[in-house]
């Protein structure tokens, strides 16, 4: 799958597959005489094999073109087409192409390069921090115009080592990093996360679980940091064992929902933050494989707000980031940086996303006549 995904690269930025994992050297190009001598001919038979300007006989024609694939030869227009598609192109890069919410990201940067005549490649890393690192290192040897990252896996050393030999103007999606020529997105997920549990806490629920996303996300850390402090301020804690780690996809919501549903009912939490609305599906899927409801039994909160979540059953409450605006900003300070202008002062831009309160929260059990107390 790698070597797939080294020759989806190849095709878009032109280059070979990843030798090392060091940035590459650039090699000496063969010119048209290199390939004339290794296939044994005159550089004008080369340049009629190359450009189909006369006849040539069969079995040299295939040696002029093993010759030119031996050599790796680019005849100068093709090197010219190559150098213009990478000086018109921006590196989307996202972590996982199948969530919803990277893609109405991509719709904003889209919309917004389109006027400028930019094109926005997108590349897919798959959640898979080695496969961004070896992006970053294509994108160091064969640079593109601008790099766009939407929730980088990378930890910040790895990001501050592959800047040192990346000079390309970036926008980093949820990262407050400080590098040179690097703008960063931020949303308010603490805030965010903070208010959510808040909303559960006023309905009563004191057993609330959070549905991990990566483990060493600081995007995921950011929104645990923010259901505890609201746990705090009402006396009550984020306990170890509600707190699984999984990917942040359907199946990982199901399946760390299904663990939680394993405990006792007595030990089990009422109400459920997940990482993202993805994860929040799956939980909903997991609530009534055991035979449960959402939000009688148990209420879920997600996060992201993709399109799907308002016509979930029930439909979904989530928090939710202005994620077209956020790809429109994003491009917008990208543009900036190209055109020489530093990024923003204080370094990053930050964004509040609303609660949406839909259906799949409620009061906890016994609260509005619905049971016996939980406290």
């Amino acid at each position: 799958m790698l070597q797939c995904f080294h020759k989806f690269l190849e095709n878009i930025v032109g280059i070979s597959e990843i030798k090392d994992r060091s940035v590459p050297e650039e090699k000496p190009r063969s010119s048209l005489l290199d390939v004339a001598r290794h296939a044994g001919v005159s550089p004008a038979t080369v340049s009629r094999v190359l450009n189909d300007t006369a006849r040539v006989r069969a079995s040299v024609r295939e040696r002029v073109l093993a010759s030119v694939k031996a050599l790796g030869y680019e005849s100068p227009a093709a090197s010219s087409h190559k150098l213009l598609l990478r000086q018109n192109a921006i590196a989307l890069i996202i972590p996982d192409i199948l969530n919803p919410y990277f893609t109405e990201i991509a719709r904003g940067v889209q919309d917004e390069a389109c006027g400028d005549k930019l094109l926005p490649l997108l590349l897919d890393t798959a959640e898979d921090p080695q496969r961004e690192m070896d992006v970053l290192r294509i994108l160091a040897a064969q640079p593109v115009s601008g790099i766009i990252a939407c929730g980088s896996r990378l930890s910040s050393q790895d990001l501050s080592a592959i800047r040192c030999h990346l000079h390309t103007p970036m926008v980093i999606f949820n990262r407050n990093v400080r590098l040179p020529n690097v703008a960063c997105i931020l949303v308010d997920l603490k805030n965010a996360t903070y208010r959510a549990t808040r909303h559960l806490i006023d309905l009563n629920h004191t057993r609330i679980a959070y549905l991990f996303g990566p483990s060493k996300s600081e995007t995921s850390l950011a929104r645990r940091e923010g259901i505890e402090a609201a746990l705090a301020e009402a006396g009550l804690a984020l306990r170890p064992e509600w707190c699984p780690c999984s990917f942040p996809d359907v199946d990982g919501g199901f399946q760390a929902m299904s663990a939680l549903l394993s405990l006792p009912s007595a030990n089990r939490p009422t109400a459920v933050i997940a990482y993202n609305d993805l994860m929040a599906l799956g939980i909903l899927h997991a609530v009534r494989a055991h035979g449960l409801k959402v939000p009688e039994d148990i209420s879920v909160i997600g996060i992201d707000d993709i399109s799907m979540a308002a016509h979930a059953n029930p439909p979904l409450t989530t928090i939710s980031p202005p994620k077209h605006r956020m790809g429109r900003t994003a491009m917008q300070m990208l543009r900036r940086m190209i055109e020489g202008h530093p990024p923003p002062e204080e370094g990053y831009t930050l964004m509040e996303c609303p609660l949406i309160v839909r259906e799949t929260t409620a009061p906890a059990l016994g609260s509005n006549g619905r049971g016996s107390s939980q406290r």
